[in-house]
């Protein structure tokens, strides 16, 4: 088998603690790059590049012996295929306009941050795949590093490595904006793609590179949840307003599924663009709770808030926790559905919100039951705390049908009844669909494509498989994701989110969460023990 390719990155400063600084800043091995010892100046560098030329280089406009300029200039007669970059202070932008006759690609301004760097060698990866055989492999480094480093910014609040500088390197930024594009159901747009997130991921960017047509933008695949896509960019509300619909257009075509595409503020800075993601989240949830595109501008106020209600009633919760303790499975649906009105939630325009708290509600109602209930039986109480997590998550598909078909599983396992009548034939279909689940488990399963897959009514299919199994489906399906998930996790040289992802899950906040809820230990706690050689 032939050893993949290291990417080669050499570094000239004449200053130690700028090359540390370099050394640090990126977790260079994990995107198969090769960070080379750093020069010290010009003379070194081109000492280093006889036996082994790197594929980009990144160099100071001072240094002694041999400055940028001349360096540049030897570099680009006998070493024509490097990539290379020049780095300066304000003062000497006059200057450093020489380099690029010397062939440079790009200016970086110090302090070099985070942003800047990623945002350049992601670039110069592209520019060599585009030019040799190895196009596949240097799209998945760039993609991987600018998705991996950049999606740090919104997962973490405190952005200490990112100066208060411009990410734009030829004038500083008045204000940023952040756009949220959300894929409410990723595993229908990805099947096109072979189940290739890398391959569908790059398609994606490159289609939303083609609509915004900034090249100064950051623009992402936030990989916490892969059904999220993110730009950041300095451009007018006008022009945002333009980009956006173009996104809802194309893009939704392109995917055959439906987005909503959220647009902060414009008034951030880079070191505060984890706050424009919180407003964009919060955006989201004002949607209308349809299988349609929505495009949601910060700018144009809480109009939607201003009308979300409360659906269930203090009436409503006593006579739910009533049903619950009498057993009465059909008085809980109508209550839930009819009278509190889930299944009509569309047509009466609740918003994504309302929706996520009505389901949540009623779920707590039914968990607290299930705590008393089930006092003495954590695994039970455990289950119906995965269930919920699980409806949760399904609530941003915006299907109410497929929302509701869980619910109602939710209550049957709630609900025990007396046991159905066995039959040979049911045992057999019970056991082909466990054994499709098992070797289908990163795909979308639902009761309801399984019933109809083996030709059964939903209800009665449900029954029969916790009947049959001993597990309710949803959590059948769940125990099937995690232990496969474990697997992944085993193999040291995959990243968790592609982990997460291979065994069915999109969204690796929600994924860890129910990891953890099922061994205990967080997916990295997890891999350290296991490394350790800890089960």
């Amino acid at each position: 088998m032939e050893k993949e390719r290291k990417y080669k990155i050499l570094i000239a400063d004449d200053e130690y603690w700028t090359r540390e600084k370099f050394r640090n800043m990126i977790q260079w091995e994990k995107y198969g790059l090769e960070f080379m010892e750093p020069a010290a100046d010009g003379e070194e560098v081109l000492e280093k590049m006889k036996d082994n030329a790197p594929d980009i280089l990144i160099t100071d406009i001072n240094m002694p012996f041999m400055n940028g300029v001349d360096l540049l200039a030897v570099v680009r007669e006998k070493y024509p295929d490097v990539i290379t970059f020049v780095i300066s202070g304000y003062d000497d932008f006059e200057y450093v306009k020489g380099t690029f006759m010397a062939g440079a690609i790009n200016y970086l301004k110090k302090p070099v941050t985070k942003v800047e760097l990623v945002n350049a060698i992601a670039r110069a990866m592209e520019m060599i795949g585009e030019r040799e055989h190895e196009k596949e492999q240097t799209q998945k480094a760039a993609s991987a590093i600018a998705d991996r480093e950049f999606s740090h910014m919104i997962q973490q609040d405190k952005l200490s490595f990112i100066p208060s500088v411009s990410v734009n390197t030829s004038e500083a930024f008045t204000g940023m904006s952040l756009i949220l594009i959300k894929i409410h159901d990723l595993k229908e747009s990805i099947a096109d793609y072979g189940h290739d997130m890398t391959g569908f991921s790059y398609a994606v960017k490159k289609k939303l590179q083609e609509i915004t047509g900034d090249s100064n933008a950051i623009l992402f695949n936030y990989v916490y949840r892969a059904n999220e896509f993110i730009i950041i960019t300095e451009k007018s509300e006008n022009e945002l307003r333009r980009i956006a619909e173009k996104i809802k257009i194309s893009l939704s075509r392109m995917l055959n599924t439906f987005l909503t595409i959220c647009v902060s503020s414009h008034s951030y800075q880079i070191e505060t663009i984890y706050m424009a993601y919180v407003e964009a989240v919060g955006l989201l949830m004002t949607r209308k709770y349809r299988r349609s595109d929505e495009v949601l501008f910060s700018a144009d106020g809480n109009k939607e808030n201003a009308g979300m209600e409360q659906h269930i009633s203090a009436e409503n919760e006593k006579q739910l926790k009533t049903y619950l303790m009498t057993g009465n499975r059909a008085g809980i649906q109508e209550l839930i559905f009819e009278t509190i009105g889930l299944a009509h939630c569309q047509e009466n325009g609740w918003t994504l919100l309302e929706v996520k708290q009505t389901v949540r509600q009623a779920l707590n109602i039914i968990m607290l039951h299930t705590a008393y209930e089930k006092r003495e039986n954590s695994d039970g109480t455990s289950d119906v705390e995965n269930i919920a997590d699980i409806l949760d998550k399904n609530v941003e598909r915006l299907d109410i049908n497929s929302l509701c078909e869980a619910v109602t599983e939710v209550v049957d396992y709630m609900i025990c009844g007396q046991e159905l009548a066995e039959t040979d034939s049911m045992k057999d279909i019970v056991k082909r669909a466990a054994m499709y689940v098992d070797s289908h488990y990163a795909e979308e399963l639902t009761l309801t494509s399984l019933a109809e897959r083996y030709h059964v009514e939903s209800t009665y299919f449900s029954r029969m498989f916790r009947q049959e199994t001993g597990k309710n489906l949803i959590l059948y399906i769940t125990e099937k994701r995690i232990e496969k998930a474990k697997e992944y996790i085993q193999k040291t040289d995959m990243n968790l989110t592609e982990a997460a992802f291979l065994a069915g899950y999109d969204d690796y906040t929600y994924f860890s969460r129910v990891f953890k809820k099922s061994t205990g230990y967080s997916p990295r706690e997890y891999r350290n023990r296991w490394k350790k050689g800890e089960k």
